[in-house]
């Protein structure tokens, strides 16, 4: 009788443990819902089979201080952490809080992402051409985001080869950040 119950108990926990996990994504790209616009973009995942949005909350004001995001089933909030300062961030999404923090004062090329657990660094490959982004080590695989097009802002490709550790709201922050820190806010 005790084999019975220790095998109800096992399975029922493997179904619960198996639904509780995340979706994983791998982003592709992004570009510009909109040809003259940088408040509206379209995000790729899955090698452009599954589309999502990242929109400025309030366009109308020109306030660029909050960000909504949805890809599948998957939405969150990206937010300036104090009014006026540019340097840090914070991503609500997927019962995760993300923050995203320059490295350096006044430096918006270095960053650093944090769900708590997992630190990822990402920065720009060159200090004066914001059209190469990167993750610098390759402890949870590796971040690229690249313009599709020299000095056109509006179409991004990602090479995205991190593990499954990186949640999509980790990923998503990072995108937001070379997203924010590359394109003019017209």
């Amino acid at each position: 009788m005790n084999n019975k119950w220790l095998i109800f108990i096992f399975l029922i926990s493997s179904l619960t443990t198996s639904q509780a996990q995340d979706v994983y994504y791998n982003l592709y790209g992004a570009s510009t819902a909109w040809g003259d616009s940088f408040k509206e973009w379209t995000i790729y995942a899955d090698e452009e089979e599954i589309e999502g949005d990242l929109t400025l909350r309030w366009g109308m004001r020109e306030a660029w201080t909050a960000w909504d995001y949805r890809l599948e089933d998957e939405s969150g909030t990206i937010k300036i952490k104090w009014m006026n300062d540019a340097s840090q961030w914070e991503l609500r999404g997927g019962g995760e809080i993300i923050t995203m923090k320059t490295i350096w004062l006044r430096d918006f090329t270095e960053w650093r992402i944090s769900d708590g657990s997992i630190t990822i660094k990402l920065r720009s490959k060159y200090k004066d051409y914001l059209e190469e982004w990167e993750t610098v080590g390759d402890k949870y695989g590796s971040f690229e985001m690249i313009t599709t097009y020299e000095n056109d802002l509006r179409d991004w490709d990602i090479v995205d080869d991190l593990t499954e550790e990186v949640s999509l709201p980790m990923k998503m922050a990072m995108m937001f950040i070379v997203l924010f820190n590359s394109t003019p806010k017209v």
